[in-house]
């Protein structure tokens, strides 16, 4: 075999993946169809969970130093106001941190470059997988100078939603739920803050979440998560949808007179909850790839950093003989699955309606 792991996507989940196993003295291969530094349209918030994968990493320093920590979680919903210090059972992550994905890839892509295990080919299209005997070995893609292969004891697709390794091998779905919200967003400078603070800001008015959070370059993450219903509208005039709701917020509204909007209003309204079954002969899936989201929950940073530790430990121990290939993954599917029951539960059991969730916080609270 020419390495002992190829992964298909270079971003939150591939490049994690790739350092630890790095990390670990295994050959890794890194393939990205992108160049970078490049964007994506993503979610940009995350917490503890990825934190404390980024410290493994080696690269918390950089990304903490890139946005500027939140350690106040604020909350505006039918005119009560609900403020919480940000907890974690480590005190130095006791802080939510919000940044662009061209910055956070860009972080991660540059800590990969650094690991001496890890070979990277930008602009590289996986076009198909070799297989043998029923099991995955192999890659076969194309860069600017033709076409390519290589062999690898595993192959891992970390190549999001559309993942070309998940379109070719068809793994099953295991929960699946139809796309609920649309959400869209862009970036404020100059918005005034609530407090000295950095607070990150959730305002809700009925079935609607409106995200204020500080990111980096000085500018400020503005999202909107709305019903479904509401995209074919909203996508014909977004920036003046976009500015009308910010009108309607008792508590953002003033504030925004002095700021100014400094990039496009991107969105979607395509994106599902769902799980796929993440592992077969020879290959996994990890990241979006395997479990995604509605965007409105902001925690897909979180739960593709975890699941990239995961299966980076499963793998070592199926590299290094320590386990057979089905208990490593059985393994990496298990706690997978029980680290993020709760929270992909809650984000697709809400994504049709955000009010029942609303509603039970004022009461838990005493203010219904």
């Amino acid at each position: 075999m020419d390495y002992d792991v190829i992964i298909v996507g270079a971003r939150v989940a591939g490049s994690a993946l790739a350092i630890l196993l790095g990390q670990y003295g295994h050959r890794v291969l890194l393939l990205d169809k992108a160049r970078f530094p490049s964007d994506t349209l993503s979610t940009h918030f995350f917490r503890a969970p990825a934190l404390r994968v980024f410290e493994r990493l080696g690269a918390l320093e950089e990304v903490k130093s890139a946005a500027p920590p939140m350690t106040v979680m604020w909350s505006y919903i039918d005119g009560h106001v609900i403020s919480d210090p940000v907890e974690a059972p480590e005190e130095h992550l006791r802080y939510f941190l919000c940044e662009r994905r061209i910055t956070l890839d860009w972080i991660l892509f540059q800590r990969v470059a650094r690991e001496p295990n890890v070979e990277i080919r930008q602009g590289a299209q996986v076009r198909e997988l070799i297989q043998l005997d029923g099991r995955v070995t192999g890659v076969r893609w194309s860069e600017a100078d033709g076409f390519n292969e290589a062999t690898a004891r595993v192959v891992v697709g970390a190549d999001g939603i559309y993942s070309t390794l998940a379109k070719i091998l068809e793994p099953s779905f295991e929960s699946q739920f139809p796309v609920r919200r649309c959400m869209y967003y862009t970036y404020f400078q100059g918005i005034e803050p609530l407090d000295e603070v950095a607070f990150a800001e959730h305002h809700f008015a009925g079935d609607t979440l409106t995200y204020v959070f500080p990111t980096d370059a000085d500018l400020t993450l503005v999202a909107v998560s709305l019903p479904i219903s509401e995209f074919s509208s909203f996508k014909k005039e977004p920036l003046q949808r976009l500015r009308a709701h910010l009108d309607s917020l008792p508590l953002l509204a003033p504030r925004l007179s002095k700021a100014e909007i400094v990039a496009e209003v991107k969105g979607a309204g395509n994106i599902p909850c769902y799980q796929r079954v993440p592992y077969g002969a020879g290959w996994a899936l990890v990241g979006d790839a395997q479990q995604a989201m509605d965007p409105w929950s902001g925690m897909g940073i979180d739960h593709a950093t975890t699941h990239a530790s995961l299966l980076a430990d499963s793998l070592h121990r199926f590299l290094t003989d320590a386990s057979a290939w089905e208990a490593a993954m059985s393994d990496y599917h298990t706690q997978a699955r029980a680290w993020s029951e709760k929270t992909y539960r809650r984000t697709s059991t809400y994504a049709a309606d955000l009010r029942p969730m609303t509603r039970a916080a004022l009461q838990k609270r005493s203010l219904r």
